[in-house]
């Protein structure tokens, strides 16, 4: 039995980080909402012309990012990426700051230090822990702001076209899993990495038979879009919260543990796994509590 949980534990793990990381950003979105930062949505559809917009530029940045690393210029793109990942640090505990902090000088100090602290970490001592701090951090502040001003339905729009982006890009196209080798082998803060053993460094982490024995990977959007579903889930059903939070959870889960069995072809895409699971998670409140 112990060495079942134990194969299991990064498996285990990834599910407590995609938890853990939608209820940070549904707490990072609810701080946004009371200080009424100009993060709303007036229509449950809210939304629809951003998301298709930013598809749009996903996919440019994708195609961006291969042909920067057919060039041998990933320096420019790693520089880029690191940049953006202290930003959203900054960008968070300047909400958390408002929190946890008494004075002023305590609010500045927290919102200076905490990105310098990572930005050391990220840039001169990373490894798999630091990384998916990173992605943490990323996917709660990314889901925290789309989750706030984009409608329900718009985020359910959101959530499926990406599915089947996600489907085509690895399955057909594959160029998603040429992007994740890329991630991999320039260290760029893309993936989340839950090594199988110990004394497994990023490093040794590559995308073959022998790097999935050594790690479990999962793309930081894997994680920050289906999480988006459930912040806008909350906000929409905020006086039955508790089971708006809890179903598309639950749902995202199912959909993980779907995507990490044995029934499903490694490389596999994710999002259409744990998207379908926050959908069909948030219907389910819909239907409960607002047609039957």
């Amino acid at each position: 039995m112990r060495s079942l949980i134990r194969l299991r534990v990064p498996e285990i793990s990834t599910l407590v980080l995609f938890v853990l990381s939608s209820l940070f950003a549904i707490f990072l979105a609810t701080i946004l909402i009371q200080q009424n930062a100009g993060f709303s949505n007036t229509t449950p559809t809210t939304g629809i012309s951003t998301v298709l917009v930013y598809m749009v530029f996903a996919i440019a940045v994708t195609f961006f990012i291969l042909y920067l690393a057919k060039k041998k210029k990933m320096r420019i793109m790693r520089a880029i990426f690191l940049f953006l990942i202290i930003y959203v640090v900054f960008y968070v505990f300047l909400i958390v700051g408002t929190v946890i902090a008494n004075t002023y000088l305590q609010y500045y100090i927290i919102i200076i230090a905490a990105p310098l602290i990572y930005a050391y970490f990220l840039i001169f001592r990373n490894n798999w822990f630091v990384t998916n701090l990173a992605g943490f951090f990323l996917s709660a502040g990314v889901s925290a702001i789309w989750g706030v001003i984009v409608g329900i339905w718009a985020a359910v729009i959101f959530l499926i076209a990406f599915a089947v982006y996600d489907y085509i890009s690895v399955y057909k196209t594959k160029h998603m899993v040429s992007l994740a080798e890329v991630a991999i082998n320039e260290s760029l803060p893309l993936l989340f990495v839950m090594p199988t053993k110990r004394g497994v460094k990023l490093e040794d982490v590559r995308i073959d038979q022998e790097g999935e024995r050594r790690a479990l990977m999962l793309g930081f959007g894997d994680v920050a879009l289906p999480s988006i579903m459930v912040v806008s889930s909350a906000m929409f059903g905020r006086d039955h919260m508790i089971w708006f939070i809890l179903l598309p959870l639950l749902g995202g889960i199912i959909g993980m543990i779907l995507l990490f069995s044995d029934l499903v072809k490694k490389p596999a895409p994710g999002l259409p796994f744990i998207n379908s699971g926050v959908i069909l998670g948030f219907l389910a409140a819909y239907l409960m509590f607002n047609v039957f």
